[in-house]
């Protein structure tokens, strides 16, 4: 098991937090006529409802909506690299994962602010 200084892990604990947030998010945009929460629970559904959701976009945001979804698709994955990567020797400052958190949060704020979410029922 690898060691992390306790700034790690509470900084690794934010960015995996920012991370399923940014996923929740994905997942009712995402949710057209289906059941967000449903989509939330499987792995990787979240972003791949969200792609679909751009592309079936009205075509003043689509460009704009897909570039967001892509965004957050990029830094979730640095996120998941990052973590990753602890065990085989990378880094482990708690800098890293707060710059990665800061980032996830731009993601879900970006979105948040520019695309329209659907009403929940």
């Amino acid at each position: 098991m690898v060691k992390l200084a306790e700034e790690t892990l509470t900084a690794v604990g934010r960015m995996t937090v920012a991370a399923t947030e940014l996923e929740h998010l994905l997942s009712r945009l995402g949710a057209a006529d289906a059941d967000a929460d449903e989509i939330f629970a499987r792995a990787g559904a979240p972003l791949l409802a969200a792609r679909e959701a751009a592309r079936s976009a009205p075509p003043a945001i689509r460009e704009e909506y897909a570039n967001l979804v892509e965004g957050a698709a990029t830094q979730l994955a640095v996120g998941q690299a990052a973590l990753r990567a602890v065990w085989r020797g990378g880094r482990t400052d708690a800098a890293l994962f707060d710059e990665i958190t800061a980032r996830l949060l731009r993601c879900r704020d970006a979105l948040d602010d520019r695309i329209p979410v659907p009403h929940e029922g």
